[in-house]
Order: C-alpha cells, then sequence, then structure tokens
C-alpha cells in the first residue's frame, strides 16, 4: 500500500507549516526552511501589492520565477458610462477568487489546481503565476491621459526580463489599446488582437473621435498599424449607420455563427494571410449574455451559452501563434465584498481558462523553440546558444 507524503502547503501556524498530501486528508507539520517561503511580488513602480492574492496564492522561493503575472487596471476613463464601476472590477473578482484557494506544492514547482466540475478539466496545475498588485492612479503625474501607465510599463517590463506572460484585469476595454501600445514588439513582428466582445469597438464620433476609448480604441489599432489584424467573436445587436464600421484587417465572427471550428479555421487564415507571429485576446464580459452574466454597463441579450464561448477561448489559444498577453474588462465593481453575486464566479471561471490556456500556449511554442534551437545546434556543432536568454527588441 503506498505511504501519502507531504504534497502541499495548506499554511503557517505561529513558526510551523502546515502540510497536506495529495487527497488532503493527511496533514503534517514541517519544519520551517527557507524554500518554504514565499516569493514576494516584485516591486513595481506605480504598482499598489494586492492585500491578499489572487486565489490566496504565492509561489515559493523553492519554484521557478512565475512566468504568469496578475496585473489589476482600475480605470473608468475610457468610458462612456456616467459614474461607471468598472474600475472596481479586479477587485472584485480578486475576492471573489479567494473562495478558490490554490496551494503550492512541495516539489520544485506546481499547485494544486483548480476543478471545473462541469468539464472534468483541471486548470492551472502546471501555471506559475503571482499577483503583482494593481496599478496606481497618478491623476496628477506628468501623464494624466493614462494615469495608470507608470504601473503598466513597470509590469510590462518586469514581465519581459522575467520572459513571464502579463494577464490584466480591468477596467474599462480602453486599457487594451494601452497595453498593445506599450507590450515590446521585435522589429517587423505582426501581432493580432483577438477579442471576444458583444460591440465592434470602432466607433466613430464627429467631435471626440481622437479621443481612445472603449468604444473605439479598436479602430484606433488599426489605424495607427499597432496590430496587423483584429479578429471578433461574439458580435450580436441593432447598429446605427454611423457605428458600422470597415477595414481590411477587421475580420469578424458573430454570436450566430461563432463555433470553436470557425474560430480555429478563421484565426488561421488570418494568421498566414497577414503572416502574424504573435497575438494578443482580450476577453470583454459583455460578450455573455446577460442572462449570465448581468454586471456590465452595456448588455447585449440573445448571447452564445457560457459553453460554448469558453469552448472557443480553448478554441483560440491553441492556434499555432504565440500569444503575449490577456485581459478581462468591463466587469462591474460590487458595493461589498462580503455580498459579491454568485455570476462573478462565471467570470472567474474564465479568467482561469484563459490563463490556463495562454500558459499552455507558451510551453508549446518554448517547446517546439527547444526542438528546433537542438536540432540546429546539433546541425551546426554549436548548441551553446540553447542556454542563453532570449529578449524581444524593443
Amino acid at each position: 500500500m503506498k505511504t501519502s507524503e507531504p504534497a502541499y502547503l495548506v499554511r503557517r501556524i505561529a513558526d510551523a507549516w502546515i502540510a497536506a498530501d495529495e487527497t488532503f486528508s493527511q496533514f503534517y507539520e514541517l519544519e520551517p526552511a527557507k524554500e518554504l517561503e514565499p516569493q514576494l511580488p516584485p516591486d513595481l513602480p506605480g504598482v499598489e501589492p494586492a492585500q491578499a492574492p489572487f486565489f490566496l496564492y504565492e509561489p515559493l522561493i523553492g519554484h521557478r520565477s512565475p512566468q504568469l503575472g496578475i496585473l489589476g487596471i482600475p480605470y473608468s476613463g475610457g468610458t462612456s458610462m456616467l459614474h461607471s464601476s468598472v474600475s472596481g472590477f479586479a477587485h472584485a473578482l480578486r475576492v471573489e477568487s479567494w473562495k478558490k484557494v490554490i496551494y503550492p506544492s512541495l516539489r520544485e514547482s506546481g499547485n494544486s489546481s483548480l476543478y471545473d466540475i462541469g468539464s472534468g478539466r483541471r486548470l492551472l496545475e502546471n501555471v506559475a503565476l503571482q499577483d503583482w498588485g494593481t496599478c496606481l492612479m497618478d491623476e496628477v503625474g506628468a501623464d494624466t491621459a493614462i494615469p495608470y501607465k507608470k504601473g503598466l510599463v513597470a509590469a510590462l517590463d518586469h514581465a519581459l526580463d522575467q520572459q513571464a506572460l502579463l494577464c490584466c484585469i480591468g477596467g474599462d476595454h480602453s486599457i487594451t489599446h494601452t497595453v498593445l501600445q506599450w507590450m515590446a514588439k521585435a522589429r517587423g513582428s505582426r501581432r493580432l488582437l483577438v477579442q471576444f466582445d458583444a460591440h465592434h469597438d470602432c466607433g466613430i464620433d464627429a467631435i471626440h473621435q481622437e479621443h481612445t476609448s472603449h468604444s473605439n480604441f479598436v479602430r484606433h489599432l488599426l489605424e495607427e498599424g499597432t496590430v496587423a489584424a483584429v479578429v471578433q467573436i461574439g458580435l450580436r445587436g441593432l447598429r446605427s449607420a454611423d457605428q458600422m464600421y470597415s477595414h481590411p484587417g477587421l475580420i469578424q465572427i458573430s454570436a450566430e455563427h461563432m463555433t470553436p471550428e470557425r474560430v480555429s479555421h478563421v484565426l488561421n487564415e488570418v494568421r498566414q494571410k497577414y503572416d502574424a507571429d504573435s497575438a494578443y485576446l482580450t476577453f470583454d464580459l459583455d460578450s455573455l449574455d446577460p442572462g449570465s452574466f448581468p454586471y456590465v454597463d452595456f448588455p447585449i441579450a440573445a448571447g452564445p451559452t457560457w459553453q460554448n464561448i469558453r469552448d472557443c477561448v480553448i478554441a483560440a489559444l491553441e492556434v499555432p501563434i504565440s500569444y503575449q498577453g490577456i485581459d478581462m474588462v468591463e466587469g462591474q465593481g460590487v458595493q461589498s465584498d462580503r455580498h459579491i453575486p454568485g455570476q462573478y464566479e462565471l467570470a472567474l471561471r474564465m479568467l482561469v481558462y484563459m490563463m490556463d490556456g495562454i500558459d499552455r500556449n507558451r510551453r508549446r511554442f518554448e517547446s517546439s523553440f527547444c526542438a528546433s534551437a537542438a536540432r540546429e545546434g546539433m546541425a551546426s556543432g554549436v548548441g551553446s546558444f540553447l542556454n542563453q536568454g532570449i529578449k524581444e527588441e524593443v
């Protein structure tokens, strides 16, 4: 009979650490050890550390460096909704996540993961993640138009230095424009934006059209050339003539026609047509049907099922293109941390699938790079470059 052994670090009581086995049926007291101490989040200018991290999870000093950082951006300056509460969504989602604790593994890496009862999937098991905190809003600094810029740029620089990916949680949808503008990109690289949204966010305003907002940031990205193309998934509802917009690089899949197979097919076609080598995924919570998640400023009814959207997100992240980051935006804040509506668990579940998917994408590209680099090294007789870090050119 196999003897159980400590597998996960559960909590600290005074100077003792309490661990559990794989099934959380046996518990153990461990002696204090340096490698069991938590890795502190990076000290980033313009970023306030979280009171408690997402999922109450802290990687251990003995683990590898985090490869997925979570950053809150509590910004609502780009929305047209008066008194919008979207600046409070990142906090609300973080608090909701405290109900779903992830425990660090006592091995060199890994964690206790999360289980989706409905699909039977085990998620985030091998994801080296860390909550980096929340951007401070600098209302009197040098760049008041983007008050979170200092913190965002610091987080992007740290992610680049650590070869990590960044998951941003807004905030209104204009943050995606800022993230993509400041995200490092190799010279000559061509990036796709994959957008799950009920709206096309390409609006034109005769007076304010030069001001980037949540309702026009896609048009700005395309006309500036920040992205090579945008694939929008889940669009629905009526539009006025002045709300319509066309661009050679704008490809749309309506809610009525979105399936995982179509998403995969279209993204592969666009990737090849535009010779794209990287992508970024943004998820607007109004892409969910308001019957499932009503806590958005601009809901549109008759949306796809949650399961269909989840499967389309999974399909998008399985397309053979290197994703450089993700974000979730446009959810509303809550009035009390003690009374978070149950639907926020659905938003959290989607975020977990997004983080799990982008990490799987990262590992696939990491493995294919190592394999091709090894072949190149064997062919040339020089394999030492395998040990060198690779950094994108800004």
